[in-house]
């Protein structure tokens, strides 16, 4: 497998016509200006894979019997800075019973003692209960375990992020077609970008036998913007292709239909 091709489509790129077929070509346009071409018979396979903006999650803790001299305790593990964290979260009521709100405030000033720390990701909420949410759905995996005494309950699942720029940077994701004079396209931390992979078998070099080119699977990758207004044109025309059902009159020798 060769080195990947990339075309960034930027908000303004990312239009239905970025992908077409014409005259027994497929093709990859930037704007009106077509960046890439090959043989529509040299493509073998198409997929795509949707991006995610994420979702953070959300679990509620609920204290339990309301005691004199009692602990009550929950746990938490999350995922911060790629270090694996469990924190223990204790408040102690005194020798007269607490009200729901006493146990809750001092569970979120515990909790909020180990943000400040550095050793949580996490915003905190409620009156009656404390409601325990991941500051970014980077930290997607934020999970409550109640000790003895109450319930903890997941009341919004996480989603990790798929394709969000600051991953796509963080791979050193490129587009490798700079218009003349300019900087590389980038991704965009923030945005989410659907990809769509075409399989191709394309001539790569010379060898064999009286010196004949010799076809080399690649990956031509395009990210589009899904923020772009004609984002949703630009999947159902790759949709079309994946499921075989684009048509054209132009195309020559292929067997579309």
């Amino acid at each position: 497998m060769n080195k990947d091709i990339n075309i960034i489509l930027t908000t303004a790129e990312t239009v239905a016509a970025a992908v077409d077929f014409v005259d027994g070509l497929g093709r990859i346009l930037k704007g009106a200006t077509v960046t890439y071409t090959y043989p529509w018979k040299k493509l073998q396979a198409t997929s795509k894979i949707t991006g995610v903006a994420g979702t953070a999650g959300v679990t509620t803790i609920t204290p339990g019997a309301l005691a004199a001299n009692t602990a009550y305790t929950f746990f938490i593990t999350q995922q911060v800075d790629d270090e694996l964290v469990t924190e223990q979260i204790t408040w102690t009521s005194g020798g007269v019973a607490p009200t729901l709100l006493e146990i809750c405030n001092g569970w979120r000033s515990i909790v909020d003692a180990h943000v400040a720390a550095g050793r949580l990701a996490i915003t905190t909420s409620g009156t009656t209960t404390a409601v325990l949410t991941a500051s970014s759905v980077d930290n997607f995996n934020l999970i409550g375990t109640s000790g003895p005494l109450g319930t903890a309950v997941q009341t919004q699942a996480p989603i990790a992020p798929v394709g969000r720029g600051a991953d796509l940077l963080a791979e050193g994701i490129v587009d490798s077609f700079p218009a003349v004079g300019a900087a590389a396209a980038l991704p965009v931390a923030g945005l989410s970008y659907s990809e769509y992979t075409f399989e191709l078998m394309m001539p790569k070099g010379y060898g064999g036998f009286n010196e004949q080119t010799s076809d080399q699977a690649v990956n031509l990758k395009v990210y589009a913007d899904e923020a772009a207004a004609a984002w949703a044109a630009l999947d159902a025309v790759v949709d079309d292709v994946m499921d075989g059902t684009f048509t054209t009159a132009d195309l020559i020798g292929s067997d579309v239909v």
